[in-house]
């Protein structure tokens, strides 16, 4: 029998986060090193297969508040990195393209979570729910 692999909240809400922002299951379990079967299920359990609202509403109220950690935390990454990136010494310890995806990632990754976040408000800047 198989051993399951037990996973941390955090770990479940940064893999929940990407796939609301629109990445593929399988570049979610790759990124991630989960089997793609596990994200699958996750996907399902939380009804959003069917297109479902994502859990009941307290759930909501906990994932966008994992949502909210997670993005301050890569937005404060990304404060460190432009700090980092304007410190010329180390910069030119650097290799241009590394420096070039270390960065787009993170922002990728931030500006997604904002767009994620902005579907679900209204014209007014309200919920649309």
């Amino acid at each position: 029998m198989a051993k399951r692999t037990q996973y941390s909240e955090e770990t479940k809400a940064a893999v929940m986060a990407a796939l609301l922002s629109g990445q593929s299951q399988y570049s979610v379990a790759q990124e991630y090193k989960i089997p793609q079967g596990t994200v699958n299920s996750w996907w399902r359990r939380e009804g959003l297969a069917e297109g479902q609202r994502f859990g009941n509403p307290e759930q909501q109220d906990e994932i966008g508040g994992l949502l909210m950690i997670y993005l301050c935390a890569s937005l404060r990454t990304l404060t460190a990195q432009v700090e980092l990136f304007g410190d010329k010494s180390w910069l030119k310890q650097q290799g241009a393209s590394e420096l070039a995806v270390l960065h787009g990632v993170q922002t990728d990754k931030a500006i997604r979570l904002l767009e994620a976040m902005s579907q679900g408000k209204g014209e007014d800047g309200n919920s649309s729910a």
